[in-house]
């Protein structure tokens, strides 16, 4: 199962001067489960930063192209992957 990886919760805020607008964004590392992670960016429009942990993405954030192809929406939601719970002894 991939796991998305919020290292820092450090937001990346651009200046759209065309609409006068700030435009607020977040990285995240996709771990497909090679050792390596994916960089991308998740939206945050007014919502305040995911903080550092392992997430998934919310099957929300999942749309249909006009094309009928599988892509995520312009504002990701991420859901914390739950701990473990505890083995009985």
């Amino acid at each position: 199962m991939p796991i998305c990886r919020v290292k820092s919760a450090a937001v990346d805020e651009q200046h759209n001067a065309k609409t006068n607008s700030i435009i607020r964004s977040q990285m995240v590392g996709l771990d497909l489960g090679n050792g390596f992670e994916l960089p991308f960016r998740v939206g945050l429009g007014q919502r305040p930063p995911y903080p550092a942990g392992e997430y998934d993405i919310d099957p929300k954030s999942f749309a249909l192209s006009p094309y009928g192809d599988l892509v995520l929406k312009r504002y990701v939601d991420l859901v914390p992957l739950s701990a473990k719970p505890a083995t009985k002894a």
